[in-house]
């Protein structure tokens, strides 16, 4: 009963709120008129803070709809301004002053508040905080003391950034340097300008829309959470508010011995909705509450078999994300884009003490052989088939990603020919290098942590597992998925039961694996970005500041430490002819690539559904889709489709016999679905309305 009722209602939260206000064909005409868009965009999404969308490349496509950044790619790849009005650069060797000046366009925030260069200086010393870990920083490391800044030579306050005008931001060097590459830098993602008064709020203030505001054309209206108590995590990330020997407040972390258990808790569907002030005066165009914006509805708890049968009855506009079931012998015809912004990988935790029998374990994965072999268990062929949108790895940088310089036109993979040894399929090989080693494999058991909501990843996982037992090696599947939040917050001094916390995240935010599968995103459209962070000081992990007279500049996460790679890295980051790092940029991968703290897998391709009566949506270089402008042809005809499918479902919907809702009547149902409740509500007032005008003609 609890599946029947979850698979029919979660079906039905999207498109409920797809058919709220009816429109005419008149209305249609109107900017502001209102039109839902059904959208499959992604999986399940729980932290929308850009720096933080770089390890599932679902998740970028619904943060580049709420974040806009200074500049941005077109569909063939040249930088344009985007945020930014204009720029100018003021160089002079006589005085050592090299400036880049951004005046901003007028824009707004979702709230109305204007957006400013306060807040470009705030997000980019967000990044550079000596105690913050964001691999997106080393973009930055132009900037005049960002480096030193993030190494704690040097106060926040000298970074080289500041907004001598409400609207520009004035951004210094410490030489010259190639700016065009810095503005292609600043189409990431990671750097797109946030609000210091927003972020301060609580480390989850991008999990729900109370909390957010967004520079996008879109901003996050609703989530709608459901709780499975049949599957429980445990948990070691969590807070709470207590009292000391005094009574008086005080805030308790798990120190990761005592584990809290929770159910699972998903995201069945959100919304998104257009952000009334993108581009937009309040005073001079108007625009008040009574504003209708364009809404986004996307059910994340669709089978795909609900899917295919909403996009056949024309109920489904958009797909972003395909399930991997549809990808073989589906009905329906996806796009397939052969272009790939995101590899899929493993990070091989070289700190984690691995279970061989001993009381202590040992550091397995320290040992570059023991990784080499497992990455020769792989057979990515086989993988990349079952996944099917899909390309065997052949080196880290995906293939979308352009060679650095001046030949935009050609791709870092076009450019580089190696075949690198340890991306091969080879058993007897793999068994050689642990022998050599000195590894006896059957001592060995540890896990592969996987996001549990992801089923591409899991099938992935499973595949990854089953050779690595064909090797010896007693391996098991750590599958973590999602909880109702278990941290104090701040703002309200509570602990909110409405957002999640996404366990497996936290797992690789905070190295608590041992081996860990995701997809790591290019930072920006040139190697460097997804390079830099194996170098040690251009990782943009935190400091350990504990002690002031001894810092210690930290490793990338993984562990990995390779001095060799450290001096070609700042060779690289030394050379400001850009075109003249292409040859060293290939030399940093086939380091990578035979040390492998990252072992790529596949690389990703995107495949997409658009619906003939969806007009007027773009793409870009970087595969998002953008709704901006986007319209609905033959809107009245798809609300009937879908007051016809809520009529012949509405019996079922009423989920008396359910145990844990027991709705005996329709109004407590109302008020607990308040998404769902809107289309019936509209109904009713329009009946009421229809009988008071007829009774007004009597």
């Amino acid at each position: 009963m609890m599946k029947r009722f979850l698979a029919l209602l979660l079906c039905a939260v999207t498109l409920l709120t797809c058919f709220v206000g009816c429109a005419s064909d008149d209305d249609e005409k109107d900017e502001d008129k209102g039109q839902y868009i059904t959208a499959y965009l992604t999986n399940n999404v729980y932290d929308l803070d850009p720096a933080h969308a770089y390890t599932n490349e679902a998740l970028t496509q619904v943060v580049g709809l709420l974040f806009d950044t200074l500049f941005k790619l077109d569909k063939n790849g040249k930088v344009k301004a985007s945020l930014a009005e204009k720029y100018t650069i003021v160089e002079n060797d006589n005085t050592g002053e090299y400036i880049m000046n951004i005046w901003l366009k007028d824009t707004n925030w979702s709230d109305g508040t204007a957006v400013s260069g306060n807040d470009v200086v705030f997000t980019f010393k967000r990044l550079l905080e000596v105690d913050a870990s964001y691999e997106a920083a080393a973009l930055l490391f132009d900037i005049k003391n960002a480096r030193a800044a993030k190494e704690g030579d040097a106060s926040i306050d000298d970074v080289g950034v500041c907004a001598p005008e409400t609207k520009m931001v004035e951004i210094r060097f410490e030489k010259s340097i190639d700016y065009d590459q810095f503005m292609l830098n600043l189409c990431s993602l990671a750097l797109a300008p946030l609000r210091s008064d927003v972020v301060a709020k609580s480390d989850d203030w991008a999990k729900k829309a109370g909390t957010m505001v967004t520079s996008g054309p879109y901003k996050l209206s609703r989530v709608d959470l459901i709780t499975d108590k049949s599957v429980k995590y445990e948990d070691v990330n969590w807070s709470e508010i207590a009292t000391d020997e005094d009574k008086n407040p005080v805030i308790n972390y798990g120190d990761g011995t005592e584990t809290r258990t929770s159910s699972k808790t998903t995201i069945a569907s959100f919304m998104l909705e257009r952000n009334a002030y993108y581009y937009r005066d309040a005073e001079e165009d108007g625009i008040k509450d009574s504003v209708k914006p364009y809404k986004i509805c996307v059910d994340c708890s669709l089978t795909p078999e609900q899917l295919t049968a909403q996009i056949e009855n024309g109920m489904m506009l958009y797909v972003g994300d395909v399930p991997l079931v549809l990808r073989k012998d589906s009905a329906v015809k996806f796009e397939v884009n052969e272009q790939s912004m995101s590899t899929n990988a493993l990070f091989f935790n070289e700190n984690a003490m691995i279970d061989d029998g001993t009381e202590e374990g040992s550091a397995l994965f320290a040992d570059a052989k023991v990784r080499q072999a497992l990455s020769l268990a792989i057979d990515r062929q086989a993988i990349a088939d079952i996944v099917v949108y899909a390309d065997a790895a052949t080196g880290l940088i995906p293939t979308a990603v352009l060679e650095t310089g001046a030949d935009r036109k050609a791709t870092f993979r076009s450019k580089c020919s190696t075949e690198y040894e340890f991306l091969k399929n080879d058993m007897s090989k793999a068994q050689s290098l642990l022998s050599e080693a000195g590894i006896k494999p059957s001592k060995y058991s540890f896990t592969l942590t996987v996001a549990e909501y992801d089923d591409v990843h899991n099938a992935i996982a499973e595949e990854i597992v089953k050779a690595w037992n064909e090797l010896g090696f007693k391996v098991t599947l750590n599958s973590r998925g999602t909880i109702i939040n278990n941290d104090y917050y701040k703002y309200t001094e509570s602990v909110p039961a409405d957002i999640c916390d996404d366990l497996f995240s936290e797992a690789l935010r905070t190295n608590a694996y041992e081996a860990i599968l995701f997809d790591y995103c290019t930072y920006s459209m040139d190697p460097y970005g997804m390079l830099a962070p194996f170098a040690l000081k251009f990782s943009g992990m935190a400091m350990d500041m504990s002690d002031p007279n001894s810092y210690i500049i930290p490793t990338h996460s993984t562990g990995y430490h390779n001095e060799e790679y450290d001096a070609l890295m700042e060779e690289i980051f030394a050379e400001k002819v850009i075109a003249n790092r292409a040859e060293n940029l290939r030399k940093a991968e086939g380091i990578l690539m035979n040390d492998l703290p990252i072992v790529p897998i596949i690389f990703n391709k995107t495949a997409t559904y658009m619906s003939s009566k969806l007009k007027n949506v773009d793409t870009t270089v970087t595969l998002n889709a953008n709704f901006r402008n986007a319209k609905v042809s033959g809107y009245t005809k798809l609300m009937e489709v879908g007051k016809k499918w809520l009529a012949d479902n509405f019996d079922e919907l009423t989920f008396n016999d359910f145990e844990e809702c027991a709705f005996a009547e329709y109004d407590a149902f109302k008020e607990a679905n308040t998404i769902y409740a809107q289309y019936y509500l509209a109904e009713k007032e329009a009946a009421k309305k229809a009988a008071a005008e007829a009774a007004s003609k009597k």
